[in-house]
């Protein structure tokens, strides 16, 4: 059961680091990307929209209206 738990652990941790270098890869200069932007970044991540809202503290709610106006766009 232990053994379960760190490897959940390192997996967790592994994905929020890959999110986080793939963030600060895709700066421009001094430009950071739009709230948007980050968003489509991460869903592309594969990261639920939850998660999106934690990483960017902002609410569920903004982040799924992004995500379907995304879609609207595809």
């Amino acid at each position: 059961m232990a053994k379960n738990l760190d490897l959940d652990s390192t997996e967790s941790t592994n994905r929020l680091l890959r999110v986080m270098i793939a963030l600060l890869l895709r700066r421009d200069g001094e430009q950071t990307l739009s709230v948007k932007e980050q968003i489509e970044t991460l869903h592309r991540l594969n990261i639920r929209p939850t998660e999106i809202a934690q990483i960017l503290g902002r609410t569920p709610t903004h982040v799924n209206k992004e995500l379907t106006g995304l879609r609207k766009t595809k």
